[in-house]
């Protein structure tokens, strides 16, 4: 990482997130993007490649701005929250703003977002696209665009939103990924600027293990699945909603920590789904193709085709939700008899169970303790509508905690957040009682930390 010239601010927000060397994606988009170059690359979802876009791009961004430098653009909402995270956790000491702006959210909390002009911004094309209609987001000094899963913005019916988005923006570097490449995806960058395209399939693939079984009853086959193998985390693979509400409810009437992802469920819900698996309160995701593409978690170590994949595509995708960050994985094809007639994956093996192993899944998962001070976000119960502003709620926490340990504050009609830096969650003991703007606020931890 010292090779590339970065911030330390940003180095130390790199190692925040457990990095002590880069991926071969990072190593090769990082120092491209830092030069300036526009980058297409071709990785599947866990290669690392949204480490890859978010260092350059947070490296060469301004804290403080008043305009937005960077736009990231994803084709989901979850995948769009799963990068403000990482890109939370990534600026947390620079004191760069980064908010994410999706549709199915308060859009009032995001306009109040927008209106302490974020240095970077991630979201979706249609909410994107309103807001820029409403004249609440200003591209007009943008630096940097990312297109993120491009080729999934194409085929969901999202590039008419984007084409508007890219109207209202300057030339800029740009990095587009995607997992396939079409005309549509390489029009988006600039020939004569390229600096490559990157595959990182093949490697990825070889780390995950094919198996398939053949039951009578496939109920039962994935209860003995999931109790007879060493499963971290699984995702098990639907065709219908409905189907994965009653694999949900028959997991659950096992003592399996497991939840339900699908179209069915609100946006809240499902954030809130993505959340709990990610750390670990919940053991096995059911899912629909829903969850196919987009989704970067740590930790999953099998993937189970309940239901067979519509095309060879599919299969690929639901695959790569395992042997992330180069871990091992094993996908698993759930097969009747007569499924086994007319499909089983190429490469796949016949899967072998041992009936003497037991995986206990009723538990979540327990993960190393973490050491050490991190940053974490205080919630101070005033805001806009009592004419709070972010001096003074920096002249205030700089009474009791020193002032480069206060990192982004951002405002909202009720209530206002703060990033802490260099403290550990005992740091709201020292806040209790605390003043601002000549009265007694009450401040707490930001819940789901």
């Amino acid at each position: 990482m010292e090779k590339f010239g970065l911030r330390e601010e940003i180095t130390r927000g790199i190692r925040s997130l457990g990095y002590t060397s880069l991926l071969p994606v990072q190593e090769k988009v990082i120092p491209a993007v830092l030069e300036g170059h526009d980058c297409l690359v071709q990785a599947e979802t866990g290669a690392g490649k949204t480490a890859a876009f978010l260092i350059p791009v947070l490296n060469n961004t301004e804290p403080f701005s008043t305009h937005t430098q960077a736009l990231i653009i994803a084709p989901t909402r979850e995948l769009a929250v799963q990068i403000h995270e990482t890109a939370g956790k990534l600026a947390a000491y620079s004191k760069i703003h980064v908010i994410c702006v999706i549709g199915g959210m308060d859009q009032s909390k995001q306009e109040n977002a927008l209106k302490n002009h974020p240095d970077v911004v991630i979201g979706t094309p249609g909410r994107l696209a309103d807001l820029v209609r409403q004249e609440l987001i200003d591209l007009s000094h943008l630096q940097y665009l990312v297109i993120d899963e491009a080729d999934q913005i194409v085929s969901t019916g999202q590039a008419q939103e984007f084409a508007f988005l890219r109207e209202h923006m300057p030339d800029v570097t740009t990095v587009c990924t995607s997992a396939t490449m079409n005309e549509t995806v390489v029009s988006y960058v600039k020939e004569d600027h390229l600096s490559f395209v990157f595959n990182e399939s093949e490697a990825l693939y070889q780390k995950i293990r094919e198996y398939y079984l053949i039951a009578k009853d496939k109920k039962d086959a994935l209860l003995s699945i999931l109790k007879h193998l060493p499963v971290v985390k699984a995702i098990v693979f639907a065709n219908m909603k409905t189907t994965v509400s009653d694999l949900n409810r028959l997991l659950q009437d096992n003592s399996i920590l497991s939840s339900a992802f699908s179209s069915a469920d609100g946006e809240k819900k499902r954030l809130r789904t993505i959340k709990a698996f990610r750390n670990g309160d919940i053991r096995v995701l059911c899912a629909t193709d829903a969850a196919a593409r987009g989704l970067d978690i740590m930790d999953v170590s099998h993937i189970v085709h309940y239901d067979p994949p519509f095309d060879p595509e599919t299969y690929i995708h639901r695959s790569g939700r395992t042997a992330h960050q180069q871990n091992e994985g094993i996908t698993i094809s759930l097969l009747s008899q007569q499924e086994a007639d007319t499909w089983i994956p190429q490469d796949a093996q016949l899967l072998e169970l041992n009936a003497e192993f037991r995986n206990d899944l009723s538990v979540p998962l327990q993960k190393e303790s973490e050491t050490g001070s991190h940053p974490c976000t205080i919630l101070i119960r005033a805001g806009r509508k009592e004419k709070i502003r972010p001096g003074d709620i920096a002249g205030a926490l700089s009474s009791v905690i020193d002032f480069k340990d206060i990192g982004t504050i951002e405002i909202q009609d009720t209530y206002a957040t703060v990033i802490i830096l260099n403290h550990d969650l005992s740091v709201i003991d020292l806040l209790q009682g605390l003043s601002i703007k000549g009265k007694k606020r009450k401040i707490e931890l930001k819940k789901d930390q």
